[in-house]
């Protein structure tokens, strides 16, 4: 059936933005740039024995929340950093609530789960920071949906204004170069490009003020010019933030979610938190402001030189060491444990996973660990809906979930999770 056109309805939405309809032989059809309600005609360019993927020809019948796509590299076979540019702002909310029931149902294997509706931050100007990559002709820019090839991007009309003033500033200059990143705290405590060379030596840096970091093999980033470390402020914390850290790239949608972390933790003095993949200790500090002791745990040594500044002054510690090997140690310990006394007294356990979640053996130990609450802060549903499984395998149930909109117009999904022990 490949090149064949087809009218059908979508009414479905996948966890990657696609709406999905059927054809007339019952096959589910994925479509870019469709909004679910809408009639159109498609040309399938994939095919697989269950399902097929097809490219958005015309839209028959629009959707009344269909809008016209405020940017110009928006659309098919143009920038994949949005998909959701042609959705009304709450319909996405919707439609992103609707993805994280539906992950947590069919992976997860949770009847009707808990879903609040989804929180909405800034539908744009919101990123602090964004990874260009560069074209053959040294032009930053970002890739085409669904290939490697580098459309050039001179303005994003996701980035802040500041983060906009570092890209303008960074230029296009950049040849033999594979990444350029910017960051800036829109606080106006700092700014940085962040360079990831290529085989080719480095282009003269641009003219400014910018600092520049130079990102080695290993990830860590190396000061080529002024200081490339930036302080954030969220939720009313302060937060050094060196080159080569990860950190939320909304600064609004990370207070959403240290509010949310916050409240599904509930701690108070005399709690122990375990923060697991705890960054430069974005809900280490306010949970430790909340009265808790903190106990850290993040296997990036350059994230954990932070922590260690940005925690100084709280009870929390930091523990630089891979999670999977702290909580192997910690549930060992367990096991020798001959009173059958629960491990280390930890009331909360807190974990932001990359993007592959944590893991069967991640979530196992952290059920041996036994804490009465688990606070777990996903991007990406499909992933949390698997972990979940797990945890309420494990004998725990998933009290509530909270979608964070923390990246309107692209298929991304922040959810905070809190898990009660049964």
């Amino acid at each position: 059936m490949g090149g064949e056109r087809v009218e059908l309805v979508v009414d479905g939405i996948t966890h990657g933005a696609e709406a999905v309809g059927r054809l007339p032989s019952g096959k589910a059809c994925f479509v870019g740039y469709a909004v679910p309600g809408e009639r159109v005609l498609v040309e399938v360019v994939e095919e697989h024995p269950r399902w097929c993927r097809a490219r958005l020809v015309a839209v028959l019948e629009p959707s009344p929340d269909r809008v016209s796509p405020p940017c110009p590299y928006f659309g098919q076979g143009r920038c994949g950093g949005c998909a959701l540019q042609h959705v009304a702002p709450d319909r996405q909310a919707r439609l992103k609530r609707r993805v994280v029931v539906e992950q947590l149902a069919r992976i997860g294997g949770i009847a009707e789960p808990p879903v609040s509706d989804t929180v909405r931050v800034r539908d744009f100007g919101y990123r602090n920071h964004a990874r260009f990559a560069v074209d053959p002709d040294g032009r930053l820019g970002f890739r085409r949906a669904g290939s490697h090839d580098v459309l050039p991007v001179d303005r994003c009309p996701l980035l802040h204004p500041e983060a906009q003033a570092v890209r303008d500033e960074a230029g296009d200059g950049w040849d033999g170069v594979e990444e350029v990143g910017v960051r800036a705290a829109l606080a106006g405590t700092g700014s940085a490009l962040v360079v990831t060379p290529g085989p080719q030596a480095l282009p003269p840096l641009p003219e400014g003020d910018t600092p520049v970091a130079l990102r080695d093999t290993t990830g860590r980033a190396h000061p080529l010019r002024g200081d490339p470390t930036v302080v954030e402020r969220v939720a009313g914390f302060s937060y050094r933030v060196s080159a080569g850290s990860f950190f939320q790239s909304n600064t609004a949608g990370a207070a959403a979610l240290v509010e949310l972390v916050r409240e599904g933790a509930d701690v108070g003095p005399g709690d122990a938190v375990a923060d697991l993949y705890a960054g430069v200790g974005l809900f280490s500090r306010p949970l430790a402001a909340d009265g808790a002791t903190v106990v850290a745990v993040e296997g990036s040594e350059e994230a954990c030189t932070d922590a260690r500044a940005n925690l100084a002054a709280t009870t929390a510690s930091v523990v630089c060491e891979p999670v999977e090997e702290v909580l192997t140690r910690w549930t060992a310990e367990i096991r020798a444990t001959t009173s059958g006394r629960r491990f280390a007294g930890f009331d909360v356990v807190v974990l932001d996973p990359p993007r592959r979640g944590a893991g069967r053996d991640v979530c196992g130990r952290i059920a041996t660990l036994r804490p009465r609450t688990v606070v777990y802060v996903s991007c990406d549903p499909a992933a949390l809906a698997r972990d979940a499984r797990t945890l309420v395998a494990a004998g725990y149930r998933l009290a509530r979930a909270v979608p964070v909109d923390q990246f309107a117009q692209t298929a991304a999904i922040e959810t905070v999770a809190t898990f009660a022990r049964h």
